[in-house]
């Protein structure tokens, strides 16, 4: 299995991963392609994609958002289908604080260290910057039980039925670089 990093994403990439989320959840959950290309063309560090040489099997999306869409996320009163490239914090804000919006990876991959792999690239050009929490909006079983694995203490049910998960940034590198 010839898995890698994909060292540049394009625009149909993030098509690739639209359709990708959408085998799991539906697109109510889900950032329009073009809105999350434009975070990734202001912000490259904020989406990593893995392919099999053939096809786009994974991606994760992790950002710094702006205080009050962070609170908006804590409150779960804020649905990532409606993130906007203004809602990302540049990273000179201090302190950071983190979305980890989305973990994907294609079921015929799943259980095989992808999904780690993924987030041990995301949080890596952001390890020497100043985060102080991360969250996450999970709207499925699968990404509740990623973030326990991942450290992450649930907050609340969202108004829009998805949980919330919040930690230290610190205790989360800790639990991906582990």
């Amino acid at each position: 299995m010839n898995i890698c990093i994909i060292p540049r994403l394009n625009a149909q990439h993030f098509y690739d991963m639209e359709a990708l989320e959408l085998q799991f959840y539906d697109a109510e959950f889900i950032t329009p392609p073009e809105e999350s290309y434009r975070w990734y063309i202001h912000h490259p560090h904020s989406t990593v994609a893995a392919t099999d040489g053939k096809r786009l099997i994974g991606f994760v999306n992790l950002f710094p958002v702006l205080p009050e869409v962070y609170e908006a996320l804590r409150a779960g009163t804020f649905n990532d289908h409606f993130m906007e490239l203004e809602h990302v914090a540049p990273l000179t804000a201090a302190p950071l604080h983190m979305f980890l919006c989305c973990v994907v990876v294609a079921r015929e991959y799943q259980h095989q260290g992808i999904a780690h792999q993924l987030l041990q690239a995301a949080v890596q050009p952001y390890a020497p910057l100043p985060c102080a929490s991360v969250i996450t909006d999970n709207v499925t079983a699968d990404g509740c039980r990623l973030s326990e694995r991942y450290g992450f203490t649930r907050l609340r049910c969202s108004d829009h039925d998805s949980e919330i998960y919040e930690q230290k940034w610190s205790d989360f590198l800790a639990h991906v670089n582990s």
